[in-house]
Order: C-alpha cells, then structure tokens, then sequence
C-alpha cells in the first residue's frame, strides 16, 4: 500500500509506518494519513480529495488507548481492517465560483464593526424575512462540534446545519435535509465567505447569492473510530524552548 504523510514533527512515525510494511511515497498515494489533529485532517482533503484519509493524532498531544496505539493502527491499515465511512461534504455557488467544505461553509461580515443583512431561502422559497447578524454558518454532522456548536450549544447527527450568527432576532439555527439546499441572499455587506480552515477566503457584495448544498463528493475515511475514541485523551504539549 502506497501512503502519503502529512503532518510536521514527525520524528518515529515515519519509522513506525515503515515498520508496519507501508510504502511512503510522495505522489499517487492509495491512502493519505494525516499526522496532526482536526486541521491537518480536514486540510488534508483540501490538498487531495477523493483519496481515502486516515487520520493520527500526534503523540505529543494525546495519550493514546491500545487500539490506537500507532504501531497497531498502521497495522490495521496494512491489513485491510480500517473500515471506511463516506462523511458528507459541503458545496457552495457563489459569483460563478464553487468551493467544498468537510466542516462548515461560513458567511462572515467583512467589516468588524457593522453586521451584515441577508435573507434564507430554502430550495428556493423563503424562510425568513431580511435578518441583521454577524453572518451565518453551514455545516456537516462531523462538522457540528466546531463553529456551529460554539454559537448553537448543540451539534446535530444527519442533515445540514444552519447556524445564525449573533442575530438580533430570536433565530438561533435550522436543520434542513441533507438534499436541500439553503440560499442566503446578501442584502447588505460586505460579507466574507470561508470553508473550513481554508486560508483563502472570498469577498461578497450586496445581492451576492451563495447557494449551499450537499456536495456529490465525500469525505473518505478510513478508521473513523481513531478520531471518535473516548478513551483517547488529548494531553498538553511541552512547550518548546527557544
């Protein structure tokens, strides 16, 4: 099995990884393992999607229970007995261009100091009247416990999530179908929209349109279990010393 690494301080885990009888390569890999935690993860389907993903936490970072011990996942992974799970992943249409998220889609006032205006359709028919907040983010299930979570206090299991950010009316948040699809019209901006921990993001103007659904690509996954393991306890790294 060809496998592609990404991740920094790496140290033994390439030695690890060898060990197992996996092969590094540095193009065309079978799998891409993510060295690192949630953001080397999700950038790692940025970089290559499609490619199956399987994701390790960093040593210095998490006190890892025996079954994900890094010598016995990689040997799970040479063996064939990671099962995969297909995550749904987001699309967003915005100004004839098009951009895929794992965990959110985020619509965010450009300017700090003044909030944007914006109306929701829902496959087309509207659902509010104008709202005046900081913006609003769309979610996956797996992306739930992020942004969204922070503003909702929940986290939702199927569907799409429709958080609305700091507004000035009662609205909290929606959940739509996974085969809707949700539009927010900009009626008054700027506006910022982001997709993950993309670093590039893209500016809106008024009656800018961003037409957010369900991507026909998915996330996929190889041994999920690793990333939703509670016996797996993330730890304080040692500070470095300059």
């Amino acid at each position: 099995m060809r496998v592609l690494i990404l991740g920094e301080d790496l140290g033994s885990f390439r030695d690890v990884v060898s060990d197992a009888g996996l092969s590094i390569v540095e193009d065309q890999p079978d799998v891409v393992i993510s060295y690192g935690g949630d953001g080397r993860f999700i950038g790692a389907e940025r970089v290559h999607p499609g490619i199956p993903k399987v994701g390790v936490r960093h040593e210095a970072t998490t006190n890892k229970c025996p079954a994900h011990q890094d010598d016995v996942f990689m040997a799970r992974l040479r063996e064939g007995r990671l099962e995969e799970t297909l995550l749904m992943k987001l699309e967003a249409t915005f100004n004839g261009s098009q951009a895929d998220a794992v965990n959110d889609i985020i619509v965010r006032n450009g300017d700090v100091r003044a909030a944007v205006r914006f109306r929701l359709f829902l496959n087309d028919l509207p659902v509010t009247e104008e709202l005046i907040a900081d913006g609003v983010i769309v979610c996956t299930p797996f992306g739930s416990s992020a942004y969204f979570r922070s503003v909702t206090r929940t986290v939702i299991r199927t569907g799409i999530g429709v958080a609305i950010n700091n507004c000035t009316d009662l609205l909290n948040h929606l959940v739509i179908g996974e085969d809707e699809e949700i539009r927010v019209r900009l009626t008054r901006g700027p506006a910022t929209l982001a997709t993950d921990n993309d670093p590039d993001t893209h500016q809106l103007s008024d009656g800018a349109d961003i037409v957010i659904k369900k991507s026909a690509h998915s996330f996929r996954v190889l041994g999920i279990d690793s990333l939703r393991c509670s016996e797996c306890r993330y730890v304080h790294a040692p500070r470095r010393r300059y």
